[in-house]
């Protein structure tokens, strides 16, 4: 798993939770991919034995190549149940191979072809936004450091400081996460751009360029300036200069495919044994729209790789196609950085560029390094069981390198520290409850960050783990610090950096992932180390009250004796309470489910949101009348009855302060 899937502890609201995460539209980033270091096997944890052996200096031979991915990608395909595959590899300007695997319809048994079929790579959608934002770049109609305001007739950010196009570029901009109309279900889904950009602009929840924060929104804004700037829609703009210079024949950003490919889109199935779904519409298509073949995206990687050059057709020059690829302003000085669009890092000691992307059906990542000419795609049309499809694109690149380039020594970050000190840092990271940079705060999302945070656990002999972070294995990786504040991954190369202001962890991150997000402590008042325990309980005394009371109704029938007439309206109006308390509950537990359903939390009505949100402001209500009761009980009940009075009212606030504190009462539509 990554840094983000956080299903480590489990919990039924947790696990419903992280589907929410999982259905929504940010599950077009990386950050719901799994890392090349951080992806988990299959149950069995092996690989067939028909994998190649590792490859000699030289260039990729197409045989031996086509020998590993046969032996490798069935396998996995099979363990997790996925539908279909594609992989493509590029070098020094040629493809080396195109495979295609399994089904693109399976009811049909239409197999997948590589050169054809349409995948859905999500995020890798916005390499092409980036592409389009440096062409204009390039005839000076766009300025990467001036406010973006410039461009827009929206104001983003609604408030705090100015946001350019280099912070987008580089996820910086500080915005919050928005999930709402981003992507739905069926191309003739009416929700579009305006609804997703222009309804409700996010909140900033950090100062421009101070930490990354991989934001869907901000693309989307980065695809309308294109389309402001250039006059033309994104879609037809990507085509005419990026998509047919480079002949990618089959490839577009229309949600509603044009007749002649129409015909070779690849559906997509949570599990390849079962059903398959209506295409994803992206209402900002820049953002993770596009439709692509394996083939395609080979050209578009031979392109990048020659310097923004393909068979004689140039999309961009050499120098501006060097300056997206390298590395921008760090935020922790040891770790990865975002360069102007592509993501960094270290595989098997090389340097990497990288782009992944997870829709609600298809998971895919295209790598490539430069300094090897070497470019891999990934795709599958399917989830998989436990998420194969992410396990999948993971395992096929970092067994490649392993197999295909010469093993570079790991070289250790920093001498070490005493023990003591790796005691001392690892107790103040694990007294925090983290959660990451990327979140939405402005809405009953915020609960993600309550029942999934993020914990470090000190280790006895002396290394962390952090929750979420798992090896090929799927075991939890190990860090060790190896100078102040800095750990690296025990027999591996990925490092795990802490900023420290004032002598206390204030933020972190590691891995692949360093580039897109990292992790901000929480605020105390709204910690899961007191606030989920205290709910749980409350909870539970609010539900063994309700059992006593239903349980009492029976006995005195049963006995034939009457309830005691003093204060008879007060124990009515706590029943009341209590019944609306737990009500409210079960009526957001039943919603978040529908929520977690494919498209279902970004094409959500108002009406059924308005409705809970009714449902928690009443909530609240109730649970101000259970204090008003035990204020007033009457001096003649029993000492056991008055104390259950404050103890039912306690747990009525307890759910009351959730309820605020997390978003549920919130009078906006906004997610």
């Amino acid at each position: 798993m990554n840094m983000t899937s956080q299903r480590s502890r489990g919990g039924r609201w947790r696990a419903v939770a992280s589907g929410l995460l999982l259905a929504s539209a940010a599950a077009f980033s990386p950050l719901h991919a799994q890392a090349p270091a951080a992806a988990q096997a299959p149950a069995t944890g092996q690989v067939p034995a028909t994998v190649a052996a590792p490859a000699s200096v030289g260039t990729l031979d197409a045989a031996r190549v086509d020998a590993f991915l046969d032996g490798l990608v069935p396998y996995l395909m099979a363990q997790g149940d996925l539908a279909g595959a594609v992989v493509t590899v590029v070098e020094n300007g040629k493809v080396v191979t195109e495979r295609g695997f399994g089904f693109s319809d399976v009811e049909k048994r239409t197999p997948v072809d590589p050169r054809t079929t349409l995948f859905r790579p999500g995020s890798i959608s916005k390499l092409f936004v980036w592409t389009s934002v440096m062409q204009l770049v390039e005839q000076g109609k766009l300025d990467l450091d001036a406010d973006i305001n410039t461009y827009l007739d929206i104001k983003v950010p609604a408030k705090g400081e100015p946001v350019t196009l280099r912070q987008i570029m580089t996820h910086t901009s500080g915005l919050e996460e928005r999930m709402r109309y981003l992507i739905v279900l069926g191309p003739d889904h009416p929700a579009n751009r305006d609804n997703y950009l222009k309804e409700w602009v996010p909140n900033q929840i950090n100062r421009p360029g101070t930490v990354p924060a991989y934001s869907n929104y901000a693309t989307g804004i980065a695809s309308y300036i294109v389309e402001r700037v250039s006059g033309q829609r994104f879609e037809d703009y990507a085509e005419q200069h990026i998509l047919q210079p480079l002949g990618m024949q089959y490839a577009s950003f229309e949600q509603k495919l044009p007749a002649e490919l129409l015909p070779h889109a690849a559906k997509g199935y949570r599990l390849g044994s079962g059903k398959s779904y209506p295409a994803e519409k992206n209402t900002a298509p820049g953002v993770g729209g596009l439709y692509a073949s394996g083939s395609a995206m080979a050209r578009f990687m031979m392109a990048t790789l020659n310097h923004g050059e393909l068979d004689g057709q140039r999309i961009m020059r050499a120098e501006t196609n060097a300056q997206m690829l390298t590395p921008q302003a760090a935020v922790l000085p040891h770790l990865p950085r975002m360069t102007l669009g592509w993501m960094a890092s270290d595989t098997g000691g090389y340097d990497t560029r990288s782009h992944g992307g997870t829709m609600l059906f298809f998971y895919s990542w295209l790598w490539m390094i430069p300094e090897r000419n070497i470019g891999v795609f990934v795709s599958t049309n399917s989830v998989g069981r436990d998420a194969a499809g992410s396990a999948l694109r993971a395992q096929v690149w970092e067994r490649f390198v392993e197999n295909f380039l010469p093993t570079l020594p790991v070289q250790a970050a920093g001498p070490g520290v005493d023990a003591d000190t790796a005691r001392q840092h690892a107790a103040a990271l694990a007294k925090v409850d983290w959660h990451s940079t990327r979140r939405s705060d402005s809405s009953y999302l915020r609960l993600l960050s309550l029942f999934s945070p993020v914990r470090v656990h000190p280790q006895k002999d002396g290394s962390i783990t952090v929750d979420g972070q798992k090896g090929l294995n799927g075991q939890l990786l190990r860090w060790r610090e190896v100078s102040p504040w800095l750990w690296q991954q025990e027999h591996g190369r990925s490092l795990l950096e802490v900023k420290v202001v004032d002598g206390r962890p204030v933020y972190f991150s590691g891995g692949p992932f360093a580039s897109v997000f990292g992790f901000e402590p929480m605020p105390g008042w709204r910690s899961p180390s007191w606030l989920r325990p205290a709910l749980i309980v409350a909870l539970g005394l609010l539900v063994l009250s309700a059992v006593l009371r239903i349980g009492g109704v029976f006995v005195r029938r049963y006995y034939r004796v009457a309830a005691p007439a003093e204060g008879r309206g007060l124990r009515r109006l706590q029943t009341l309470s209590i019944t609306v308390v737990l009500g409210s509950v079960i009526a957001w537990l039943a919603y978040v489910k529908s929520m977690s359903a494919p498209g279902g939390i970004s094409s959500y009505s108002n009406g059924p949101l308005i409705l809970m949100q009714a449902l928690s402001w009443l909530a609240v209500l109730a649970a101000v009348a259970l204090v008003w009761v035990a204020l007033r009980k009457p001096a003649s009940w029993p000492r056991l009855r008055r104390f259950g009075a404050w103890v039912v009212a306690l747990a009525g606030v307890i759910v009351a302060f959730v309820a605020i504190t997390q978003r549920l009462v919130s009078t906006g539509l906004q997610l």
